[in-house]
Order: structure tokens, then sequence, then C-alpha cells
């Protein structure tokens, strides 16, 4: 229970916002390799009759219970290695750390990792029930990625993963709104390229593949080399585009863009045989170094609005393979894309992301944009100094007619005191904070979440 509040709830805000975070970067005095490897933590912040109540629990993995009481690190990651050289590495696969994103589906919360299975959580208790397959829908080696999509028109659930050796495959899936796996189809794409996000549109998914490759899988698999660095950015290939039929899972498409990297993709729509996606692009593949240590002392020395991803509107036409895109209407360099869900796949007009303002404290998200891409004019609301964001989740307001009529939650970091806050924010003019709930405790920075009209307490 937060211990006060400044500014009043919007009426008719109920609901529960599930959001990760990286809640341990290190065991017994030995620290994970990357950021990516930290243990996940479900944080869990509910509106209900004027009140907020918030929770927090560890993900019990194998990996957070044997490494706990092992008190030293027992499983490799995106950029960790077990101490002990290539022997204790040879042929492990990285533990699942279930920090990446967290869904509420048919009933069951599941915390998702890029590499591995979901792990399923009691949404009242946030208590780990365990890894889960969708009943055997999921075969021993196929992920479940960490941005799955959900079709608002049909209530189902898309997603993929990316596995195979030596060649790799897409696997693409389709979760009904009860929770059960209709559709596991694979399809080969290519070589080990980097894809960590997807989107769909009314007929189709897009996979952006950026030039980011593990030339050589063998070396990691026998423990010579972790992910990261098993994986090179090759600026002389393109970026590639690979369309699916949704009801399919057939390739109809693929295209070549120049090259670029990125980790998120915003929404898609199609009008015809044309079809767009939102993509935040940046040249180099050096973001994944910065974040690799999670300790290294942040300074104000990298250009953030310069050097940061840009949101640009790629268009594919299906029917000629021509490409075109256009920056995003005065939009600044930004991460973290959300939008109004109800539109997902349709044509919208609004998009929200972070971004890092030159406000005293520009070494994290510090502020948040509002897009529009109908050509109206960039709205940002600067937190302060000293004030970061998370990731905000569009919630709409009851009764809601326009699609920005709603407000954006997120969890802010004040370093001032200390601890973390709730704030909601009206959406649509980006200027009021109608409510800042403070934590009695800080919550660290992490990646994913999702609302939900549902209430657990």
């Amino acid at each position: 229970e937060a211990r006060e509040r400044r500014g009043a709830l919007p009426a008719g805000l109920e609901g529960t916002l599930f959001l990760t975070c990286v809640g341990r970067n290190k065991v017994g005095g030995q620290q994970f390799g990357h950021w990516f490897d930290g243990d996940g933590v479900i944080n869990r912040v509910t509106f209900r009759d004027g009140r907020v109540h918030f929770a927090n629990r560890y993900v019990r993995t194998d990996k957070f219970v044997n490494e706990s009481a092992a008190g030293r690190i027992l499983y490799r990651g995106v950029g960790t290695q077990i101490p002990g050289g290539f022997l204790k590495n040879m042929f492990r696969l990285p533990g699942n750390a279930a920090n990446t994103n967290v869904i509420l589906h048919g009933g069951r919360l599941l915390a998702l990792w890029e590499g591995g299975k979901p792990w399923e959580l009691d949404p009242a208790t946030l208590e780990s029930i365990g890894e889960y397959d969708f009943d055997a829908g999921l075969s021993a080696t196929q992920p479940f990625s960490a941005h799955p999509r959900l079709d608002p028109r049909s209530g189902d659930l898309y997603n993929f993963g990316v596995f195979g050796v030596p060649k790799p495959k897409l696997h693409f899936y389709r979760v009904d709104p009860a929770g059960n796996m209709v559709f596991n189809r694979s399809r080969y794409v290519g070589d080990y390229a980097m894809c960590h996000d997807f989107a769909i549109s009314g007929r189709h998914a897009v996979f952006v593949l950026c030039p980011a490759f593990m030339r050589r899988p063998f070396k990691f698999l026998f423990g010579l080399n972790s992910i990261f660095e098993s994986i090179e950015f090759d600026p002389s290939q393109q970026t590639k585009v690979v369309v699916l039929d949704l009801a399919t899972a057939d390739i109809v498409r693929e295209f070549e863009l120049d090259t670029f990297f990125g980790f998120h993709l915003g929404n898609a729509r199609e009008a015809g045989d044309e079809l767009s996606v939102d993509v935040l692009c940046v040249d180099t593949m050096d973001v994944m170094g910065g974040l690799s240590d999670v300790f290294a002392e942040r300074g104000d020395e990298f250009d953030f609005l310069a050097n940061g991803a840009r949101y640009f509107r790629y268009t594919l036409d299906l029917a000629t393979g021509a490409t075109r895109r256009e920056l995003a209407s005065e939009s600044l360099a930004g991460e973290f894309p959300c939008w109004n869900r109800g539109f997902t796949g349709t044509d919208n007009r609004y998009s929200w992301l972070a971004t890092i303002l030159e406000n005293g404290t520009p070494y994290g998200f510090n502020a948040l944009q509002k897009v529009d891409h109908g050509g109206g004019e960039l709205r940002v609301h600067d937190f302060g100094e000293g004030r970061f964001t998370s990731e905000a989740a569009f919630v709409p307001a009851a009764g809601a007619s326009a699609e920005d009529d709603g407000y954006l939650v997120s969890v802010v970091y004040n370093r001032t005191s200390g601890n973390s806050e709730v704030v909601v924010l009206d959406a649509a003019n980006m200027c009021d904070e109608l409510a800042v709930i403070p934590l009695q405790e800080h919550i660290p920075f992490g990646f994913h979440g999702n609302f939900y009209s549902q209430t657990f307490v």
C-alpha cells in the first residue's frame, strides 16, 4: 500500500499494471556478464476503488532458485559464462531469467524471456508455478519470445521464437483467447539474425531481421563464447524484412532495407497491397555493449537525442517490392514505443515513447514524448531532474471516444527520495501528472509490462 499520494486518480481508472524489472545482477559476489541476464522481478500495481496497491516478487526460475542456494553463478546467459572455462559451459544453454516482459492471457500470468519458455505465476499472489509450455504446444527446444502481439479483434495472441542448429528456424505461434496453442509453424529465414520484436497488421506478421549475426554458433555451443561475444553486427549487410501470412505462416514477401539495428517495433497497418510498420532504428549495435555492465558509472557524455534510435515508418508494397521510409513527425530519439492497443494492426495516429532530455540528469529515460503521425505537433513531458521513467502503458479513459483519450501509467524512480513513484499522466495533453503515488521502496529499472482491466487484491 502506498503511504501517500499527490493529485487524484482519474475516475474509472481500474485495473492492473504488471511490469518486469531486473532485481538481481550478481550472486555471491559474482556479477552477471550482461544486464539482460539479471533475475526477473514481477511488479504489480493495482488501481481499485480509488486506491493503489503494490506488490512484487522474484520469479522462482530454476536459475534463481539454484544460484541462490549455491551462492554463485551456475548458468550461462546472454553475456554470462559460468566461471571455470569452456568445459563448464560446453553444450549448456542459457538459464531462463524471466525478466523481459509479463502478460496475462487465458487466465495465466506469464513472465517472458527471449530464449526460453514462459514462466507461470499466480496473478493473485505472484507465487511462481513453473515453466509453461502450453500443454506441450511448444516443443522442448522452442522458445516463446518476449514480445507477443494481441489481436484486439479476435483476441488471439501471436508470438514467435528463433532456434535451430545449425540452421535457424523462425517458429510462429497463435494462441486462442482461452490460452490454447492452436498454431505452431516453422520457417527458415536465413542466418541467425537479431530479431527481438515483431508486429501484426490485419492479415500479416512483420519481422525485421537486423544484420547482427551469430556467425560461429559452434563457438557458443562448445562453451568458448557467450551469446553476446558470438554476435557480430555486419554493416555491409542489409536489414531484411520478412512478411508472413497470419493465417498460414507462409512467407508472403521479403524486403531488403538500408542497414540499421533496432530492438523494438511499433504498430503496423495495411491498405490494399501496402503494409506499413513503425520501427526504431539506430546505425550500430553499440547499445548492446553499453548495457552490459549495470554497475558502471552513468555519465552524461552520451548524447541520446543525437545518437539514439529514431522512429521511422516503413511502407512496403507487397505487390511490387517497393519500399519507402519517413521519420515519424517531429519525433525525438526514443525507446519503448506504446500506443492504444485497441488499434493494434490498424491505422493509429498516436505513439508514445520514452526519451532523454538535457534536464540536468540526461543519463536515463527522463521524459515521455507523444508522436502525432497525422502531422500534429510533438508533445513532451519532462519528469524533471533526477526522475527516471520506465516504459509507459497507455490506458484508455472510461468511455473514451478519441484514440488519445486516456492515461500513461509508468513507474518513475525519484533520485532525491530514493524511492519509486507510480505516475498517472494525461496522455492527450502530456502536461498534467494527474496522480503521483510514492512507494515505500525503489523498483530497479527493467524492460516491459502491460495493463489489464482485471484486479487481484
